[in-house]
């Protein structure tokens, strides 16, 4: 099968919309800063990435859009992609969410019962699809090939990336744009504090705190896939391997007693595709964000590398909160940062979410 490689990556985060810039402030300790209604608010989308001729549709455009779409242009900026029309059918996407049009689907339902179905928006409807970012970006960028949005909750991000892997190691695509992203807002705010969910970041300590609930975030995270041959023909920069990608299910997550025997295979499965021994990992990027699923995480992960004392275990949640499908994407990113300052030299990604789903990956220096 084809490697696959990464040679863009665009990121739109509470700590920075580059790389560079989120794992530097990952790296120095900052925590993003939360609003006076708890969640963590991105103050300004970096719409300017997308080109003056590509703005007509932004107007119309709901939250969750924006994000993918600002992410989108800097990914494809940063690996120095042109997708032309006569390679356009060669182009893949690959979009993960956990929560999806949430925030439209909120705003129209409570315009229309509030005031009758002849409020209802046509243009916030067109929003109340989750596939509705894949298609404007797609539109914007001229993308023809494979096209896809995936739903794995807080796997979303890292699942998506993993499908777009498998559409070029299939042959269906040279290049894909994969990531995830998901949007903050008031509907979501109140329905964690009407469920009693909700966390403020002192109360959302990965490893640490076991209480259920989230420390609400948001941002976007797109990587641009290609062949390694594709990417030697284009002569670009690569931020890394992608070794292996793994998905599975464990459906006890949520159980009184969980289990963890779903979550060890697929850990085991994407190191061994990788083929890198247990000791061949330096780094290990977690998705615990201070609740006792973080428990059943860090044991599969001890079962399956060993406790390694000079091993760096990371929790990006502790910095950014939770993104929901941002995450595994956003977590992506600070280990291709860390690969390009030469801090690792391979990193086990994994992501774990209460549904059951899971998504594990090994990125490592090319």
């Amino acid at each position: 099968m084809p490697e696959v490689v990464i040679t863009g990556l665009g990121v739109v985060s509470p700590l920075g919309h580059s790389v560079a810039e989120l794992t530097r402030r990952f790296a120095a300790g900052e925590r993003a800063a939360s609003g006076t209604d708890g969640g963590v608010l991105i103050e300004t989308i970096p719409l300017a990435a997308v080109p003056a001729d590509r703005r007509a549709r932004i107007g119309r455009l709901d939250r969750i859009c924006r994000l993918f779409l600002a992410a989108s242009f800097l990914a494809v900026d940063d690996a120095g992609l042109c997708i032309t029309p006569d390679g356009a059918e060669r182009v893949g996407l690959s979009f993960g969410s956990g929560l999806g049009c949430l925030l439209s689907d909120a705003e129209f339902y409570d315009k229309v019962l509030a005031q009758g179905a002849a409020a209802a928006s046509p243009r916030v409807f067109a929003s109340t699809v989750s596939s509705a970012a894949a298609g404007e970006v797609s539109i914007a960028l001229g993308i023809h090939g494979p096209n896809a949005t995936s739903h794995m909750g807080l796997a979303a991000g890292l699942g998506a990336i993993g499908y777009g892997c498998d559409l070029i190691q299939m042959g269906k695509a040279d290049v894909v744009l994969a990531g995830g992203a998901d949007a903050n807002g008031p509907a979501l705010v109140e329905a964690l504090r009407d469920m009693r969910l909700l966390k403020d970041a002192d109360a959302a300590r990965p490893f640490r705190d076991l209480v259920p609930g989230v420390w609400p975030s948001e941002g976007a995270g797109v990587a641009v896939l290609e062949s390694a041959e594709h990417a030697r023909a284009r002569g670009v920069r690569v931020w890394g391997r992608i070794a292996s990608y793994a998905a599975g299910f464990e459906p006890t997550l949520t159980a009184p007693t969980p289990r963890r025997a779903g979550v060890v295979a697929a850990l085991h499965r994407a190191l061994a595709a990788s083929g890198r021994a247990p000791d061949g990992i330096d780094t290990v990027v977690t998705s615990a964000h201070g609740t006792a699923l973080d428990g059943v995480e860090r044991a599969s992960l001890d079962e399956v590398l060993g406790n390694a004392p000079q091993r760096r275990v990371l929790a990006p949640k502790q910095a950014l909160g939770e993104c929901f499908g941002a995450s595994g994407a956003l977590s992506l990113a600070i280990a291709a940062g860390l690969l390009a300052n030469g801090d690792a030299e391979a990193a086990l990604l994994s992501s774990l979410c209460y549904s059951g789903s899971i998504a594990a990956m090994v990125l490592e220096r090319t």
